[in-house]
């Protein structure tokens, strides 16, 4: 019985953590030749990736991860972010690649760039923040690729929303509090519908902010002028993703204090159905 409930997870965590080391390390590939120096940390990180998501997925509980047992949101991170990394190295590798699809995304990332560069957009905040001197026959790539992961992060958080209200998702399966929210503890204190909610417009607030605030702070800290490919690969994802996480997020929370306030008014009708909806 043992052996039927861990193999099938132990086999899941290895798949994901597979997929998490190719992520690490498809911007390299994509960019192409990497010094050994580079190559060897890539593959450090792309370990350090692996490792860490078969811990959370192979444990009974994780301790990091959220929304593991409430798919598809972690998983549209994941695709969120490797398209986030493969369009960003594929704007910043050069002009070496002719390829039709390439090309053709290349035009379209331009051209959206050009659009999105205006006065105080975050995209001009971002650019400015990176490349401060930069000519620009430079500043168009990397204007490129902000604009293609922005592009990537807002749509992703719009199919999620889409996503949970035509799929009404967390309505009809169970979902465990303590599991799927391993950092929130809802015996900490307070009502734990408004302290979700609380949380959640938290994480909005982030959501719509970062992306004008983390150039300003690159700005302060002195980050910028950067001219490898890689890093810039990462730090122009990291601009995008971690907003579009943080907006994400909010929407799961919101979602979650919902369910909870639902099945607080139903009653004992509400676990008639096996539902795991009690936060405490």
């Amino acid at each position: 019985m043992i052996s039927r409930m861990v193999l099938p997870r132990v086999a899941g965590a290895s798949v994901r953590a597979a997929v998490m080391a190719s992520l690490v390390a498809a911007p390299q590939l994509a960019l192409g030749a990497a010094a050994p120096d580079g190559a060897q940390l890539v593959t450090l990180f792309a370990l350090m990736a692996a490792l860490f998501t078969f811990s959370e997925y192979a444990s009974a509980a994780p301790s990091l991860v959220e929304f593991r047992d409430a798919p598809p949101y972690n998983r549209m991170k994941v695709v969120a972010l490797f398209a986030m990394l493969l369009l960003a190295a594929l704007m910043l590798r050069g002009e070496g690649d002719r390829a039709t699809l390439s090309l053709l995304l290349r035009a379209l990332s331009d051209r959206l760039g050009a659009l999105l560069d205006f006065p105080g957009s975050p995209v001009r905040l971002a650019v400015l923040a990176l490349a401060p001197e930069a000519a620009e026959s430079a500043l168009r790539p990397l204007r490129a690729a902000a604009a293609a992961t922005l592009a990537v992060g807002v749509s992703t958080v719009v199919a999620f929303a889409t996503m949970m209200h035509l799929r009404g998702w967390l309505e009809r399966q169970d979902f465990n509090v303590w599991i799927n929210l391993p950092q929130f503890d809802p015996t900490a204190g307070g009502d734990v519908v408004d302290r979700l909610q609380r949380v959640a417009l938290a994480n909005l607030a982030l959501g719509i902010l970062l992306p004008f605030l983390l150039p300003l702070l690159a700005g302060a800290l002195g980050i910028g002028a950067v001219t490898e490919p890689a890093t810039l690969v990462w730090m122009v994802t990291a601009w995008a993703f971690v907003p579009a996480s943080f907006a994400m997020r909010a929407l799961a929370l919101l979602r979650v204090a919902h369910r909870i306030a639902i099945a607080r008014a139903a009653g004992p009708a509400e676990a008639e159905d096996g539902s795991v909806w009690q936060a405490a």
